[in-house]
């Protein structure tokens, strides 16, 4: 049997990239190993899935997101932002600079200069 490089390429790059999917959830989808898909996963020069947004979306609800979102444009403190989500102000600081890949605090004091 013969396999199609470039739909094997798109099939992973989509679950991947849209679904974020990890190389064992696509190695069950396959029916093949975790280290093929890793295989292909890398000769495609494909990244591993940030599963970050979608993890935190499962625990907390599908508007999690937005939600946090919302708070950080309405310049809500982070110990106010875990009280909401039920987590420690460490987490939250956590949370921002994954989403947002920067200092909360840089955040707030730019908004208080503008």
């Amino acid at each position: 049997m013969k396999i199609d490089r470039s739909s094997i390429e798109k099939f992973i790059r989509e679950k991947v990239e849209v679904e974020t999917l990890t190389d064992a959830q696509i190695a069950r989808l396959l029916n093949v190993g975790t280290s093929t898909v890793s295989h292909w996963r890398n000769k495609f020069n494909i990244k591993p899935a940030d599963k970050f947004k979608r993890k935190f979306k499962e625990k907390y609800g599908p508007d999690a997101l937005e939600c946090f979102d919302m708070m950080v444009k309405n310049r809500t403190t982070l110990q106010e932002i875990a009280n909401y989500f039920g987590f420690s102000r460490e987490y939250a600081r956590q949370v921002y600079n994954k989403l947002y890949r920067g200092s909360y605090s840089e955040h707030q004091r730019q908004g208080r200069y503008r």
